[in-house]
């Protein structure tokens, strides 16, 4: 059967995702993180080393989000296809992203841990950014794009909260992640539409993340943390810069979201 025609349960779930665009987003990010549970679980009754599951994790979640982005018939809305505009505003997070590396320089690593946290990381940002710019943020323009990237943003950074099967956090460093995952979304959101394409965002996403890994600043391999003050002034210097980037979103830019374009796809 065509997930594509109507009828079927893909034809339900469009139809919910328009009719209920918060509580479809809400859903789907409640599944994202389940689907990690079992392994988890599995990897703790068995007694086996937990290191695997951060390849294994995302690179399932990546595939579920994909597989959901074509069944729904959202390939070109969410951005996998199609040219990317005004390819200019990708400069700063292309630079800002390179601050860890600047600041602290970089921690010895084994070349095979390097391509196993290359890959984890790839397939990180293909399911955080197939889900809060791919699906989230589509749906969410009902609200208007200002109502779309804020409640993605916000949704997106909840969604950190997987990274406690990881790792610790004090209520600080809480905050501290809460507000650099919002301002980087707030930016991500604001490049998705202005650039129409989730390619260059899933390529940066990898970037930023490989940088916070192999300078030390983040991750398995840590030495220095990122001071505090220079994580939250890059998170506010994001959300600023995407807000602005915001104001210059047009009516052509917003992806519309529909059954009759979805069956078309």
């Amino acid at each position: 059967m065509n997930p594509h025609c109507g009828g079927g349960p893909m034809d339900a779930i469009r139809g919910f995702a328009e009719k209920h665009p918060f509580w479809f987003v809400v859903a789907l990010a409640i599944l994202q993180p389940i689907i990690a549970v079992p392994f988890v679980v599995a990897s703790k009754a068995l007694g086996t080393e937990i290191t695997p599951l951060r390849l294994i994790i995302p690179t399932v979640q990546s595939v579920f989000v994909l597989w959901l982005i074509w069944a729904l018939g959202w390939w070109r809305i969410s951005g996998l296809v199609g040219p990317v505009r005004n390819t200019h505003l990708l400069i700063y997070p292309a630079l800002i992203h390179f601050v860890p590396a600047l600041l602290y320089g970089s921690v010895q690593i084994s070349a095979g841990w390097i391509l196993f946290y290359f890959l984890a990381i790839l397939a990180t940002g293909i399911s955080e950014e197939g889900f809060a710019r791919g699906i989230a943020l589509p749906v969410l323009l009902k609200f208007g794009k200002w109502g779309a990237v804020l409640m993605a943003a916000a949704i997106f950074s909840a969604g950190h909260l997987t990274n406690a099967a990881f790792e610790e956090f004090t209520l600080l460093e809480w905050i501290d992640k809460f507000g650099s995952t919002f301002g980087f979304a707030v930016l991500y959101g604001a490049l998705f539409l202005r650039t129409g394409s989730l390619l260059p965002l899933i390529y940066l996403h990898t970037v930023e993340d490989y940088i916070y890994v192999t300078s030390g600043t983040a991750g398995p391999f840590i030495a220095d943390q990122l001071d505090i003050r220079i994580h939250l002034a890059i998170a506010t210097a994001n959300g600023m810069v995407g807000l602005l980037l915001l104001t210059g979103v047009t009516d052509e830019d917003i992806p519309r979201i529909g059954r009759s374009e979805a069956a078309a796809t």
